[in-house]
């Protein structure tokens, strides 16, 4: 929502569902309807944050410092990358005195498409789950992707050419 100017957003996890009868894309409403039902959720009330535009500011200047700036708890691992992204690493207690792991963020900055978080049990600090995140948001958007086809002709297991 901070990333949308404090406007509320519906959630979406799943982006299509092809229907097998005709092969076009099912409504949007029907797959909530469904994940709903299913999930036994019954519908929010969507309500937008109530900061002002100051205060949004900030918080996302500050999530940029984070992956931007030197000094940024997720700076060297964003640094390289060739999206800004704004994000907030974090940590908290788990039992046994271990330390879970979290990274909340979105991409790209100035017009954001996706908001991620990831939480990784007993995973340390906040440091090193921006790393998963950074994988995904690589997947996500296409980059560095690095694609080698095997042309090396193999046998069928049983069969010999």
């Amino acid at each position: 929502m901070l990333a949308n100017g404090g406007r509320d957003i519906d959630v979406t996890i799943v982006r299509d569902i092809i229907s097998r009868e005709d092969g076009e894309s099912v409504e949007r409403e029907e797959i909530n309807e469904y994940v709903n039902r299913r999930l036994g959720l019954t519908r929010l009330e969507m309500r937008d944050l109530e900061l002002t535009e100051e205060y949004i500011n900030a918080v996302l200047e500050g999530m940029w410092g984070v992956t931007t700036e030197t000094g940024g708890t997720a700076h060297s691992v964003f640094r390289d990358f060739n999206i800004e992204i704004g994000g907030k690493t974090g940590s908290s207690e788990a039992p046994g005195g271990n330390v879970n792991g979290w990274f909340v963020g979105f991409a790209p900055f100035d017009e954001p498409e996706i908001a991620i978080v990831v939480g990784v049990e007993n995973g340390g600090r906040g440091f090193h789950t921006a790393e998963v995140v950074r994988d995904i948001l690589k997947v996500y958007f296409g980059i560095n992707q690095e694609i080698e086809e095997d042309r090396t002709a193999r046998p069928i297991s049983g069969q010999r050419n």
